[in-house]
């Protein structure tokens, strides 16, 4: 039996890092606005895994609770970088950002949501599922 991939991601400064095994549940891009302001790009890219996936690497974190309380964010304590987060009501699901697994071969997004918040010259890629608001 072949050992599974894993892929390392980390902070721009790479103090902190954690380790991908296996392939992820899906991939997900998202245009919403709290995603924008998260990544200071146009839309975000959302590595979905399961917990029992995700090793932890080294490095010191400091966390963020939304003020709504759906959602726990865990960023680098020296650069900020946020690396990933836990819905607060799923104990199942975490995500991962997809930028950190720089050349890491992940595969490509399955689908782009909250589209009704996309930048006008944001292009869908042809024949990617589409969603205005979260996936159904």
């Amino acid at each position: 039996m072949q050992d599974p991939v894993m892929r390392q991601a980390a902070c721009v400064c790479g103090q902190l890092r954690l380790s991908l095994k296996g392939e992820p549940l899906y991939v997900s891009s998202c245009c919403c606005t709290r995603c924008q302001r998260r990544t200071g790009g146009f839309f975000g890219v959302t590595v979905y895994a399961r917990p029992d996936q995700v090793v932890a690497g080294s490095g010191r974190t400091q966390t963020f609770h939304l003020p709504d309380g759906s959602t726990t964010f865990h960023r680098c304590a020296d650069c900020g970088t946020n690396l990933w987060w836990v819905p607060d009501d799923v104990d199942d699901v975490i995500g991962l950002a997809g930028g950190c697994f720089v050349g890491q071969d992940l595969p490509a997004p399955q689908r782009m949501v909250w589209v009704e918040h996309k930048h006008p010259f944001v292009q869908v890629p042809t024949g990617l599922p589409t969603f205005d608001g979260p996936p159904d």
